[in-house]
C-alpha cells in the first residue's frame, strides 16, 4: 500500500461548487501543464557562462553572415561573449522558450505529498485549514500511474545544475532540422558540439535533451521541501488514451477504492462537510477513513482525529463553532 496525498483548497469551482466537491463528484484530478504552475523557476535549466558564449558566439556568425553586422541585442558592446550571464537573464528565458514550449506539448502532472499534517500545506494548498486532503492508494490497480508506478520523488536542490541542456542546443539556427511536417530529419551520427567542446552524435544530444526534460519535471527549489511532493509524469504521446481530456484540461481517474482517506480541515465549511458526508453515504467515494483537523495544543503539529460520519458531521455543526 502506497498511500500521497493530494491538498485541494475550497475555491469555487466550475458549476459554482467548491474544489473538494469537484473532485470527489467527478473523481478525477487535474494532470497539470507543468508550465502553469506557480513556481517561476519550473522548467527552467541551468545556464552557465559556457552556455552564454555558446548562444552568443552563434548567433553573431549568423547575422555576420546575413547582415554583416553582429548581433541584434548587443548592450553597449562589440560582443556579449564574455558579457556575465548574470546580467542577461533575458538570454537565458529566450533560449529556454522551445524547451518550456516542448515540455508543456508533451508532458502533464499530477502532484502528491507524502505528507497530510504539513502546517505549511495546510495553510497554501488547503487556504488556511478550509479545504481537505485527500489520502489515494496510488498502488490501486485501476489508478493511472503515468511513467513510473511508484511516481517521482521531487528533488529539492539549491541550484540548477542538475538540469543542464547539452550545449549544442544553444546553437544559432537551432541544431534540429525539420521537415515539412515538423518532424525532426537529422541522420543519428551526425556530430554535434556538446559540454566543454565534446563532439557527440545527434541521437545522443537528443537523449540529453530529453533527460533534462525529465529532470526539469523532477527537480525544485530547496525551499520547497517542506511539500515531500511526489509526481507522477504522464507523457501525451503515450498516456493521453489513459486521460480524460476536457478542452485544453487533462485529468487522471480517482478510483474510488483508491480514496483512502478524507481529511478535513478545521476551518471547512459546514455544507462542504454534509456534502462529503452524502457522498461517504451514498457509497459514491468508497470506504476511506474520514477524520478532523485540530491545532496541536502545545506544538506547531496538525492533528486528524478519526471519526465517523455522525460524529464528523456534529463536530462541524455544534463544536467548531464555538470555539
Amino acid at each position: 500500500m502506497a498511500i500521497l496525498y493530494k491538498y485541494v483548497e475550497p475555491d469555487i469551482g466550475p458549476n459554482n461548487k467548491p474544489k473538494p466537491l469537484l473532485v470527489l463528484e467527478s473523481l478525477r484530478l487535474i494532470a497539470a501543464d507543468p508550465c502553469s504552475f506557480n513556481d517561476p523557476f519550473e522548467v527552467r535549466p541551468w545556464y552557465d557562462q559556457e552556455r552564454h558564449d555558446h548562444s552568443e558566439s552563434s548567433h553573431e556568425k549568423l547575422h555576420r553572415l546575413f547582415r554583416g553586422n553582429g548581433s541584434q541585442h548587443q548592450i553597449g558592446q562589440d560582443s556579449l561573449v564574455g558579457y556575465p550571464a548574470e546580467l542577461a537573464a533575458f538570454n537565458a528565458d529566450n533560449c529556454h522558450k522551445k524547451f518550456q514550449q516542448d515540455i508543456s506539448d508533451r508532458y502533464r502532472i499530477l502532484c502528491l505529498s507524502r505528507n497530510p499534517g504539513s502546517v505549511l500545506m495546510w495553510a497554501h494548498y488547503a487556504k488556511c485549514h478550509k479545504g481537505i486532503v485527500i489520502g489515494i492508494e496510488t498502488s490501486d490497480p485501476d489508478f493511472q500511474t503515468g511513467l513510473n508506478p511508484t511516481g517521482y520523488n521531487v528533488e529539492y536542490d539549491p541550484d540548477r545544475s542538475k538540469i543542464q541542456l547539452p550545449v549544442a542546443y544553444y546553437r544559432q539556427p537551432s541544431v534540429e532540422m525539420y521537415d515539412q511536417y515538423g518532424n525532426v530529419i537529422n541522420h543519428p551520427d551526425e556530430e554535434v558540439e556538446s559540454n566543454a567542446g565534446l563532439i557527440i552524435p545527434f541521437r545522443e544530444y537528443r537523449r540529453q535533451v530529453e533527460v533534462a526534460q525529465l529532470t526539469a519535471l523532477r527537480t525544485k527549489a530547496q525551499d520547497w521541501g517542506y511539500e515531500k511532493e511526489t509526481r507522477f509524469i504522464y507523457d501525451l504521446s503515450i498516456h493521453s488514451g489513459k486521460l480524460t481530456r476536457e478542452e485544453s484540461r487533462h485529468f487522471v481517474a480517482l478510483p474510488p477504492n483508491a480514496i483512502r482517506e478524507i481529511i478535513i480541515g478545521f476551518c471547512a465549511d459546514l455544507n462542504l462537510v454534509k456534502s462529503i458526508v452524502g457522498l461517504y453515504r451514498d457509497g459514491r467515494i468508497g470506504t476511506p477513513r474520514l477524520a478532523y483537523t485540530e491545532c496541536h495544543p502545545s506544538q506547531y503539529e496538525v492533528l486528524a482525529h478519526e471519526a465517523d460520519v455522525n460524529h464528523l458531521e456534529a463536530y462541524f455543526q455544534h463544536v467548531r463553532p464555538n470555539l
